[in-house]
């Protein structure tokens, strides 16, 4: 039996359940590959079911380990790890490959005056320090030993602009396990949000909306970081939302079929929200998406599946009725973009080929 290609995933906050992009990467391809996780930082909330990994803090530790295991591959996600990743590949002389995201692109873009204002004067806080670390250490992806770095298709203007080699750049839709989420089966009538409490989310908008709509079922399935203030608001309004704390991700699907709408909310100004794999996975559970209109590639995301708004008081009439059904039916082949296992192929084949 041929050897299977050892890949040592370099990472932090695993298993956190936050992460879900990694957690359907790893489940796509555990079983195909020798697979070694290394977490360099714990995670915050971590999610149940997961893969045996070593936590190690250390650079001496992580190359001691992969003495032993003499991995083919390195492969990390987020460009914030490149100055990690990249002096690791160097010393080691092992190949890498990355799989960016949307906050470690998005930061990328050129600002408008308010936003590169608010760069100069923040400098010196960790969340800008962070980013500029990311573009100090992005000429890692030109590196010989970096096989490439998938990314959202929208994300590649930013990266060229910042001197990536556009050969290294692989589009890429947002992971999801579309085997689980796909049902065509009746949906509730409830309506739902989901993701991290931060504010890029906005999700003050969402409890907004709730108020505008007594009458229906507002359920938000929020994540940690700041769920107590928003608590906060939600009292001062009356309590329109149902606040859920996390649930494991392997068991999201069911919670998908009780709505008949998702409606994400981000704040516009920021549009600092990617390509949320919420939003394929309610597609592929039939769920009817509502997606703010923050930049225009959301569009491409959303296809013709969905709606994007302008305000959250376009969405009132949008989500009294039931999903169009010629919307649902392509929402069923929208996400199948985002199926792992449609393209998964995209890192495994560098993998492969550095292999030869």
């Amino acid at each position: 039996m041929e050897k299977k290609l050892s890949v040592m995933y370099v990472i932090r906050g695993y298993p956190q359940i936050s992460q879900t992009y990694l957690k359907t990467e790893l489940e796509a391809l555990y079983s195909d590959y020798d697979i070694t996780i290394v977490s360099r930082k714990p995670s915050d909330v971590p999610y149940k079911n997961h893969f045996p990994y070593h936590h190690l803090t250390e650079k001496q530790a992580i190359k001691d380990l992969a003495a032993q295991i003499k991995p083919d591959i390195l492969h990390t996600h987020y460009l914030n790890q490149l100055n990690f990743i990249g002096p690791l590949a160097q010393e080691l002389g092992i190949p890498f490959t990355v799989r960016s995201h949307s906050y470690d692109t998005l930061c990328l873009r050129r600002k408008n005056w308010k936003g590169r204002l608010r760069e100069i004067l923040e400098r010196n806080t960790p969340q800008f320090k962070k980013v500029a670390d990311i573009k100090a250490n992005l000429h890692w992806i030109n590196h010989e030993l970096c096989l490439g770095v998938l990314a959202f298709p929208f994300s590649r203007q930013y990266l060229e602009a910042y001197g990536v080699d556009s050969s290294k750049i692989i589009d890429c839709f947002p992971p999801i396990n579309y085997e689980l989420f796909y049902s065509e089966s009746p949906n509730g009538e409830a309506i739902m949000n989901t993701g991290a409490v931060i504010p890029k989310k906005k999700m003050e908008d969402y409890i907004e909306l709730a108020t505008l709509l007594p009458e229906k079922q507002f359920n938000l399935y929020a994540l940690g970081y700041r769920v107590d203030q928003l608590k906060l608001v939600n009292e001062s309004k009356g309590n329109p939302i149902n606040i859920t704390l996390p649930i494991e991700p392997n068991e999201m699907s069911p919670e998908y079929k009780k709505h008949q709408w998702l409606v994400y909310t981000a704040d516009f100004e920021l549009a600092t929200v990617g390509w949320p794999m919420a939003v394929a996975e309610a597609q592929a559970a039939g769920v009817g998406v509502c997606v703010p209109n923050i930049r225009p590639d959301i569009k491409e995301y959303i296809g013709e599946a969905g709606f994007v708004y302008d305000s959250i008081e376009e969405v009132v009439d949008i989500i009294q009725k039931p999903v169009p059904e010629e919307i649902r039916e392509a929402g069923f082949v929208q996400a199948k973009k985002s199926d792992i296992q449609e393209h998964k192929h995209l890192v495994t084949n560098l993998w492969h080929q550095a292999a030869r």
